[in-house]
């Protein structure tokens, strides 16, 4: 068990009564995004997580303007990465916010993707070395513990019951999550590949696990959601696209062409049968059960939806009556 796992554990929701959430794309403004985790919490939501998309909305601010409005809401960032800043300052804006929610914070932890790195031109370089030392890192800054590239100061902000939870797709970090991290969050993970995720990441010991998998509450969602799931194929293992038959030269040029616009090549690469790996979707109650399934059979500790739309207002409606489904199914 990590240091801060026994600490952290109320922030942690577990397997027998998993908790259910929505998580955010950072594309809408942070005064919106600020009202939707307060009106999450009015709609009986358990979590809300926002990515962190480079120079995007910072979901560390973002959250803050939210915190004091709220009390009971977990927020959480899935995921950070190492490169667009230092694991020290990382680890310090957790433990601020966490002054802010006591008890409802979760730090997400990542190499990052295309969308946060391309724009500034840097490289995913050494990924699980960087991850790795992120981790040592913001522990020992959360728990004001001096470690190889860090040292204590007089003015050092403590936070030892924020978890770290470890954010990816592929093998090796999900396994470093078995070894270093309280959790992992698994986030637009094909469906098919959850398991074998999974299996990775608790291959050393058991973590925490929060599965949010694409949703679309109806098809004219789903259609304008399909090519961006092509970027399941440009910073996913290769196992993903080889299972999926999905050529990954194909899909690099598919999302090449829907950064410039084109969304036609990104619409063929993601045909009727890859999508159905990739979204869940039907009626609120059968996405509830979907969701409930995913729980149960995954030891799932928390599941939500990972909603990519245009209207994060608009979708807390069904996203409250999925989880009233999705309580349902699982007691």
């Amino acid at each position: 068990m990590s240091a801060s796992s026994a600490s952290s554990a109320s922030r942690i929701n577990s397997a027998d009564k998993p908790g259910f959430g929505l998580w955010l794309f950072p594309d809408h403004d942070a005064g919106t995004l600020a009202d939707v985790v307060v009106e999450a919490e009015s709609a009986g939501l358990d979590e809300v997580w926002f990515g962190d998309e480079g120079p995007a909305r910072d979901p560390v601010v973002t959250l803050a303007a939210a915190a004091p409005r709220t009390s009971t809401v977990g927020l959480g960032v899935a995921v950070t990465n190492p490169y667009l800043r230092h694991p020290a300052a990382t680890a310090s804006a957790f433990g601020t916010l966490a002054e802010l929610a006591p008890g409802r914070v979760v730090l997400g932890l990542g190499a990052g993707g295309g969308l946060a790195l391309g724009p500034v031109g840097v490289e995913r370089e050494q990924p699980y070395t960087r991850v790795t030392e992120a981790v040592r890192i913001a522990r020992a800054v959360l728990c004001g513990t001096s470690t190889d590239g860090y040292t204590v100061p007089p003015h050092a902000i403590r936070a030892p019951d924020v978890p770290i939870f470890i954010g990816a797709r592929g093998k090796r970090l999900n396994r470093l999550a078995s070894e270093v991290a309280d959790g992992v969050f698994l986030g637009g993970v094909p469906l098919p590949m959850t398991a074998t995720t999974l299996e990775w990441a608790r291959w050393r010991r058991p973590v925490a696990a929060a599965i949010y998998p694409n949703v679309a509450f109806n098809g004219d969602e789903a259609e304008a959601i399909r090519p961006k799931l092509v970027y399941a194929f440009t910073d996913g293992p290769a196992r993903t696209s080889s299972m999926l038959g999905v050529n990954p030269d194909a899909a690099a040029r598919a999302a090449m062409a829907l950064a410039e616009g084109d969304d036609g090549p990104a619409r063929a690469v993601i045909d009727d049968r890859v999508l159905d790996a990739l979204l869940v979707t039907g009626t609120i109650e059968e996405i509830g059960r979907q969701l409930a399934g995913l729980a149960r059979q995954h030891g799932a500790t928390s599941v939500g939806v990972a909603y990519i739309g245009q209207d994060p207002r608009g979708v807390l409606e069904p996203v409250a009556a999925a989880a009233w489904a999705f309580r349902r199914a699982v007691a």
